[in-house]
């Protein structure tokens, strides 16, 4: 399990640096690469948790996928940070903006990930 978690981890952070340095070179706002790793991460999680439930996947594949690769993949403390940064330039419509598409959108792409992932059993 360590093993496939380290290896996940390495994977997804430096997936999550080039997809992060890509929006940068865009000219992009400092927080949309942060957005689309952490919906994009939720979706992935949610859509790997259904699916492991769907094909019985195995115990180490899922916490290497879902622990070491979507967990390294998103970062909260990034969020945190850059919400702190917008409050301190006192753009708060902004900060509030992120923090609830953040949240809101986390949780809905979290939901529609694992309704796609189960679909296939319930119509079965």
């Amino acid at each position: 399990m360590y093993l496939s978690v380290g290896i996940g981890g390495i994977i997804g952070a430096l997936l999550r640096f080039s997809i992060s340095q890509w929006f940068l070179s865009l000219d992009s706002f400092l927080f949309i690469g942060t957005i689309f790793v952490n919906l994009t991460g939720c979706f992935l999680l949610g859509y790997l948790q259904g699916i492991s439930r769907v094909y019985e996947l195995p115990g180490w594949f899922v916490v290497g996928i879902g622990t070491g690769l979507i967990g390294a993949y998103t970062t909260f403390s990034t969020f945190s940070i850059e919400v702190v940064h917008y409050l301190n330039q006192g753009l708060i419509i902004i900060a509030f903006t992120y923090i609830m598409v953040s949240s809101v959108g986390g949780y809905f792409l979290a939901y529609i990930g694992f309704f796609l992932s189960t679909y296939k059993k319930r119509e079965v």
